[in-house]
């Protein structure tokens, strides 16, 4: 059937980053990652309440890890879940930098965190997984993976 809001959208030119946010995430995708720590510095003192404020000290982390500035992403990530203890990426991405240290057991810790604080994010079965199979336990392993492979499908089918 033939959707005319579709055929709109796809003719519309794409609107740029409207906000530091936005021009910190369009950084960090194209790899730019120190501009990207300067705009989420900036939307920092934009952010209007703690779950938007969470989520810019995430991103500030990822952009800091990709600078070799551990501790200070670090930093971020537990600034983010001192706003919302509830921040399934920071949660990941605590895990992340605990599992490329060799803090195994430490980092399922956080993946299982993160699950429960949001069980619809794919990111942190995928992690989950991969830190289990060092572990030597594929098989939950492998049902976290599948888990994490089946989450990723639908959230894409959600959103085209």
């Amino acid at each position: 059937m033939f959707d005319l809001r579709r055929l709109f959208a796809a003719l519309r030119p794409p609107l740029g980053p409207r906000d530091a946010f936005e021009r910190g995430l369009a950084a960090l995708d194209s790899g730019r990652h120190a501009e990207a720590a300067r705009e989420f510095e900036t939307a920092l003192g934009e952010s209007r309440d703690d779950s938007r404020r969470a989520e810019v000290h995430n991103k500030l982390g990822v952009a800091l890890v990709a600078l070799g500035r551990r501790d200070e992403a670090l930093a971020g990530f537990c600034r983010a879940l001192g706003l919302d203890e509830r921040c399934a990426p920071a949660l990941v991405n605590i895990g992340n930098l605990l599992l490329e240290e060799g803090h195994t057991a430490d980092a399922i810790d956080y993946y299982e965190g993160a699950i429960a604080a949001d069980e619809r994010y794919h990111v942190a079965y995928g992690n989950l997984g991969v830190a289990l199979k060092r572990l030597g336990r594929p098989a939950d392993a492998v049902r976290a993976l599948r888990s994490a492979a089946r989450l990723e499908v639908r959230q894409r089918a959600a959103r085209s």
